[in-house]
């Protein structure tokens, strides 16, 4: 039995019924306790509450209770949710309510309790503004935020990183929350878009986004606070993830190199697909392991940007400039690496489209090979799956599609005694092999790494002095370097290759 001071609660979809038997109670001095609280299941927030004095409207918001009215000013469950509805818009949209309300009640009386006509009447909707009207007066919703932030943050990046930075604030499942007014955020709303990008997305992708969230969020709050209508305190400090990037010390050794390269090249059907892996994807991951370089600026190399190196014949000279290397536009720098000629006859092996200027053409015409290219290639070698997508609603009538699960992939890696890595990954193996071998300063001009002291050994990197274009590239050193490296790749593929067609031999005879 409830106490004196307590409510009895239920939830319910509420009906004519229902309010039949709260007059009834009413009446009847049976109301129980302090009064019952009937919630709607149909619009979330309603709630009828059973007074001894007679029933009340209410509706639940996330900061307070608003009083919608008596049963005798809705009289109605349509009239009800009606008000509810508009409430709730007008709270969202920052405007008064009440004098809508009252009027909403007469407008009820006068109109045979039609809520559609009485809505008509009582709440007046305001024009919408447009888009850029919102972002220069406000208030901001969360797309205005993420327009207004990039804007604001990408200028004076590379067109990469603003590229990567706008992905992560831009995944689906952000749609939900797109138009929603920034003041109407809370740290539950953002959790749940959260939890759905842990079905989206790896989970370190869901770390950046959560970060970035906080970064834009923060940016609004400090330097737009009255647009972006956030208020007075920075409420999603304590919105999170729990995850801790770990440290990479992965480092393939020559003969785990050569050995994905010799896999790579046998097994060109990968996945769940019949799509052979490309041409320009295979002769991508040949040129990182070759090169060491980062598969940004690997993958989007020109023909035209390449040249023949006089003083060494059979040698080209392959330039990137400054905006496709690592690091601000204005901290970058242009990088310049010789290729030896046996570098250049394993890559001529690998016919593709002359008719592009991209020395790594992908699928897609007109297009280069991508970093995820080359990264996905290593990651289908190793069995990894992308995560399931979701099944799409069906429509009305029809059941939802089923939920697309990822057929099994084979590790390639496992099967092989091939360790997990990824293309980072070979900079490390080759600054480790040119040091040993006493040319670590050749090892950090190939990888574009700047040195912080100067040193007269011909093996040490100077910071780049810029007199002159070959003296500031340093290709005489990196030359020495590079010759030293892919002879060594190319050993290793051959020895891995040679014993896995020895392996292709012995169990051929066996079965």
């Amino acid at each position: 039995m409830p106490t004196p001071n307590t409510y009895t609660r239920e939830r319910r979809r509420l009906t004519s019924d229902d309010l039949d038997s709260a007059r009834a109670m009413v009446a009847g001095s049976r109301v129980p306790g302090r009064g019952a609280e009937w919630a709607d299941t149909e619009q979330r927030g309603l709630v009828l509450r059973v007074l001894p004095m007679g029933p009340v409207w209410y509706l639940r918001l996330r900061t307070n209770t608003v009083r919608l009215g008596t049963l005798e000013d809705i009289p109605t469950v349509p009239g009800a949710r009606m008000a509810a509805m508009r409430v709730k818009i007008a709270v969202a949209d920052g405007r008064g309510y009440k004098a809508d309300l009252s009027m909403y009640h007469q407008a009820l009386a006068l109109t045979d309790n039609n809520p559609v006509r009485a809505d008509d009447v009582a709440f007046v909707i305001p024009e919408p503004e447009d888009d850029a009207h919102r972002r220069r007066y406000g208030p901001w919703t969360w797309d205005d935020l993420v327009a207004e932030h990039l804007a604001a943050v990408t200028p004076g990046h590379k067109a990469s990183w603003a590229t990567q930075y706008r992905t992560h604030l831009n995944y689906q499942a952000f749609h939900k929350i797109g138009h929603l007014p920034l003041k109407m955020l809370t740290v539950e709303r953002l959790e749940e878009v959260r939890d759905d990008l842990l079905d989206e997305v790896a989970i370190s992708s869901v770390a950046r986004a959560v970060s970035q969230t906080r970064a834009a969020l923060d940016w609004a709050w400090r330097y737009h606070r009255k647009k972006s209508a956030l208020g007075d305190v920075a409420w999603w400090l304590g919105y999170d993830i729990q995850y801790k990037s770990k440290t990479r010390k992965h480092e393939p050794t020559l003969s785990e190199i050569g050995r994905t390269l010799a896999v790579a090249e046998r097994h060109r059907v990968l996945g769940t697909t019949n799509q052979e892996t490309t041409i320009g994807t295979l002769k991508a991951l040949w040129a990182l392991a070759l090169t060491g370089q980062r598969t940004g600026a690997l993958g989007g190399t020109r023909r035209s940007r390449i040249s023949e190196m006089p003083e060494r014949p059979g040698w080209q000279v392959w330039n990137w400039r400054a905006a496709e290397m690592k690091g601000t536009v204005e901290k970058a720098l242009p990088h310049a690496l010789p290729v030896p000629p046996e570098a250049l006859e394993i890559l001529a092996r690998f016919s593709e489209d002359t008719e592009t200027d991209w020395l790594f053409p992908s699928r897609r015409v007109g297009c280069h090979v991508t970093s995820e290219g080359i990264a996905g290639l290593l990651d289908r070698l190793q069995g990894k799956s992308k995560p399931p997508r979701k099944p799409k609603p069906g429509k009305l009538g029809k059941k939802p599609a089923k939920p697309l699960v990822p057929t099994p992939r084979v590790d390639l890696f496992a099967r092989n005694d091939i360790r997990p890595w990824v293309p980072h990954d070979v900079r490390r193996a080759l600054a480790s092999y040119l040091d040993e071998e006493e040319l670590g300063g050749a090892g950090s001009a190939i990888l574009a790494h700047k040195t912080k002291t100067k040193d007269e050994d011909a093996a040490k990197l100077e910071d780049v002095t810029r007199k002159t274009y070959a003296k500031a590239q340093r290709l005489k050193l990196k030359a020495l370097g590079m010759e030293t490296w892919v002879a060594a790749v190319i050993a290793a593929y051959q020895r891995e290759a040679a014993a896995l067609d020895r392996a292709a031999v012995t169990n051929r005879v066996r079965q």
